[in-house]
């Protein structure tokens, strides 16, 4: 198997033991080969393998782990025995720490993820959650949920929204956002349904 990063002689300012890397083929959009990315503690740190990749000042550190298409930007750190897998994006200043699993989804500002928590896509409607703010996460959000402010998911707690609707946390309190068809009741035009299905026929033809 052929590389796709090394770890450079750049180290971290302030952690001399983390290192950048450096792309040695063309990873994804934005990386090229010679970019220099993030940091990390060693190789174990972010998979020679898929387009997984650590941008900016981003650190992932310890035993903590990234790979398959999960990118890590900003200044978010990776940490702990944590996972960052699948389509996961760790931005700004968020940490993931402990044995926390971020499989799919946006985690970003100063949000934390930390203890056992699963960040899943729902496996009925795709979607994914957005974890931001100030939040922390302990336990397990999957499908369209909205993790803002100072909310707190506590260990064991599990907030799984297989809707088309999206559940906001914010502030202890849930609400459910919805789209302008489904708050008001509107029914859809089936003969609409029908010409995107026949467009979408003619298209795959």
């Amino acid at each position: 198997m052929s590389q796709k990063y090394e770890i450079s002689e750049i180290a971290h300012p302030r952690y001399p033991w983390l290192h950048r890397i450096r792309a040695l083929n063309d990873v994804r959009s934005g990386v090229v080969k010679g970019d220099l990315g993030g940091y990390v503690q060693n190789e174990d740190n972010l998979s020679q393998e898929g387009t997984c990749w650590i941008f900016d000042d981003a650190i992932a550190c310890e035993s903590s782990f990234v790979d398959q298409q999960a990118t890590v930007s900003g200044t978010a750190v990776i940490r702990g025995s944590a996972l960052v897998s699948g389509r996961a994006m760790i931005r700004q200043n968020a940490v993931v720490d402990d044995h926390a699993i971020v499989m799919d989804g946006f985690v970003k500002a100063q949000a934390h993820v930390a203890g056992n928590a699963a960040i899943t896509a729902s496996s009925v409607t795709g979607a994914w959650p957005h974890i931001e703010g100030f939040a922390s996460v302990y336990g397990d959000v999957c499908g369209s949920v909205f993790v803002k402010g100072t909310a707190v998911i506590l260990p064991g707690v599990a907030i799984n929204n297989p809707t088309k609707d999206s559940f906001v946390v914010e502030n202890n309190k849930v609400t459910v956002e919805r789209n302008y068809f489904r708050l008001n009741g509107i029914p859809q035009n089936p003969n609409k349904q029908e010409t995107k299905r026949n467009r979408r026929s003619e298209v795959e033809r």
